[in-house]
């Protein structure tokens, strides 16, 4: 008798394969959908990373920085005051400076907004920009200025009310990232 080898798959090993693949994108196909949530979280972490550069930039610079927000554009602007003269004219040249961002535009869809949630706790105020003025400034040491200036903005999604992230900073200039789960900041 005569042995032979034969290479390959039958068509009942293929279909079984195929059947076990469709199962396994079935269960990880939703994990990689981004949510809502997900997506106003990651605007604010852009948000939270940038105001973090902007305070590190004014420490390394031991000068001024300021964020400028702009509700009308749903942007930021980043300056340095490189000249150290103490006077932020937020000229191209003051945003060229910084080199850190320069203007961010908010991604299609998303605002500076807060839809019906409520304050943050220790961060009370109206708005989806609660500084006294649409602006955060930082000494050379890092901290806000005027001393103690403190407030959130809050970043939301147009298709999404519920999506609503923020971001902090406090009196000493720490950047603090939220998210609303059910109506509590986390």
């Amino acid at each position: 008798m005569t042995e032979t080898n034969r290479a390959g798959f039958t068509l009942i090993e293929m279909l079984i394969v195929i059947v076990v693949m469709g199962i396994a994108m079935t269960i990880a196909i939703p994990r990689f959908r981004v949510t809502n949530k997900t997506k106003a979280r990651r605007i604010a972490t852009q948000l939270a990373a940038d105001l973090e550069v902007a305070r590190s930039q004014a420490r390394a610079h031991r000068a001024t920085v300021r964020v400028v927000f702009d509700a009308g554009t749903n942007s930021y602007t980043g300056y340095l005051d490189f000249d150290r003269d103490n006077v932020l004219a937020q000229s191209t040249a003051e945003r060229d400076s910084l080199r850190a961002f320069g203007t961010r535009v908010l991604p299609t869809g998303a605002s500076f907004g807060r839809a019906a949630q409520v304050d943050i706790t220790n961060f009370a105020g109206a708005g989806a920009i609660t500084f006294p003025t649409p602006q955060i400034n930082f000494d050379g040491r890092g901290l806000t200025t005027p001393f103690g200036t403190r407030g959130v903005v809050y970043v939301q999604l147009a298709a999404d009310p519920g999506a609503v992230a923020a971001v902090t900073v406090s009196g000493a200039g720490g950047v603090r990232l939220w998210t609303s789960e059910g109506g509590t900041w986390r």
